[in-house]
């Protein structure tokens, strides 16, 4: 069975997570090397000092090994944004067949769409087409037309933001072909088509939570919540008056967000000393609740609430939290569950976890550009001059 290689870094506020590894023609990963390393220099999905982030990253690659084929880079962070947009062309063609280029045309008229001077479009994601006024086409090529309207999904980001996380990366020495906002690389590595008729991801990171909202199969919405893993341990640390790394300590071995099932006078015993566990539980559950009511929110504002017939699927390694799915069923109003990578295969049974979902995602996005160069229509492999230059080349959505 062909496989395609592929590798894809995951730059997150608290750990770098390089992969590399082979996906065949039905989409099933085999991750043959991982190399992880604590993230410094990063503030919820943001750089704030490149030379700590360029060596973080350079430390990931190093214990992952150098890459064979595409590498794939994750974007998050709050200055991430999304909307739904239609875009129209006349179809001039003689016979009126609307062909992939002509779609590709469209997606470029997309790409026009004003944004903010310093923002740049990352994604436009088709959605539907309507032909000559006949809403609802999925599949338009072959079709004729001569109006074609695509609704789409487009994700924007800050130019300055996107260039220091590149740069963090190719000073490593590798080259970037392409780059996916992280909750559709979480999604790829978890979603079914099940899930994708009405689900919506919450993959709570460590300095952010990704929100992707799938409808009748198609992405309805994304959003970044610059809240996350770390949030809750920074809560315990101020909370208990304790050092940060015991704070995280006492969250990982005790954590919980349901301080009703907690003993009102059990204790949280680290390092020798003892601290009263449905506190800390409490503070928790505070924080937790404040994540959860802005996936809510984001939901309800983008019009995608009231047309989820799924679940709310949880990922990332802050969704590990004892009680999430509970309190996320509470908070949301629909069935909860916790989601792993599940599209593995050989020894990569180890990464089947949350917090590897957005690193596994990246490589199916890598082996599908790697599929795109091979035929000549993916991304150049352009060195690394004018960052914006080099966006527009490899921004391909």
């Amino acid at each position: 069975m062909k496989s395609r290689p592929a590798y894809g870094i995951d730059v997150g506020t608290t750990k770098i997570v390089a992969v590399s590894g082979r996906v065949d023609s039905e989409g099933f990963a085999e991750v043959t090397s991982v190399g992880e390393a604590p993230s410094h220099g990063l503030k919820r999905g943001v750089i704030v000092d490149r030379t700590r982030a360029r060596e973080s990253v350079a430390a990931a690659i190093e214990a992952c090994g150098r890459p064979e084929g595409s590498v794939c880079v994750g974007v998050a962070g709050s200055h991430i944004s999304s909307f739904n947009i239609g875009a129209s062309l006349l179809n001039s063609g003689r016979n009126l067949k609307v062909t992939e280029k002509f779609i590709r045309r469209l997606e470029e008229e997309a790409r026009r769409v004003e944004v903010d001077e310093d923002e740049q479009v990352i994604h436009v994601i088709p959605r539907s087409f309507s032909l000559d006024g006949n809403e609802g086409v999925r599949h338009p090529v072959g079709l004729a037309a001569r109006r074609v309207t695509m609704r789409a999904h487009v994700v924007s980001g800050a130019v300055s933001s996107i260039q220091n996380l590149l740069e963090a990366v190719e000073e490593c020495g590798v080259t970037v072909s392409r780059v996916v906002l992280e909750p559709l690389a979480s999604a790829e590595a978890i979603f079914s088509d099940e899930d994708r008729a009405g689900s919506a991801l919450v993959d709570i990171g460590g300095g952010t939570t990704d929100i992707a909202a799938f409808s009748r199969g198609v992405l309805a919405h994304t959003a970044v919540v610059p809240l996350g893993g770390e949030s809750l341990s920074s809560d315990v640390a101020y909370g208990l008056k304790v050092p940060f790394e015991t704070a995280e300590s006492l969250k990982r071995r005790y954590g919980t967000v349901l301080p009703d099932t907690v003993d009102p006078v059990a204790a949280a015993g680290i390092e020798d000393r003892h601290y009263n566990a449905r506190f800390v539980s409490q503070i928790l559950e505070y924080r937790a609740r404040e994540i959860l009511e802005f996936a809510r929110d984001s939901l309800i504002e983008a019009r995608v609430a009231s047309r989820l017939s799924g679940a709310v699927v949880l990922t990332g390694g802050g969704s590990l939290l004892d009680g999430m799915p509970e309190l996320a069923e509470d908070i949301i109003g629909l069935p909860a569950r916790v989601a792993a990578p599940h599209r593995l295969e050989g020894e990569s049974k180890p990464l089947q976890k949350p917090q590897y979902s957005t690193a596994i995602g990246l490589l199916h996005f890598a082996a599908e550009n790697y599929e795109r160069e091979s035929k000549g229509k993916g991304a150049s492999a352009a060195s690394f001059g004018s960052i914006v230059s080099a966006i527009k080349s490899w921004f391909r959505g």
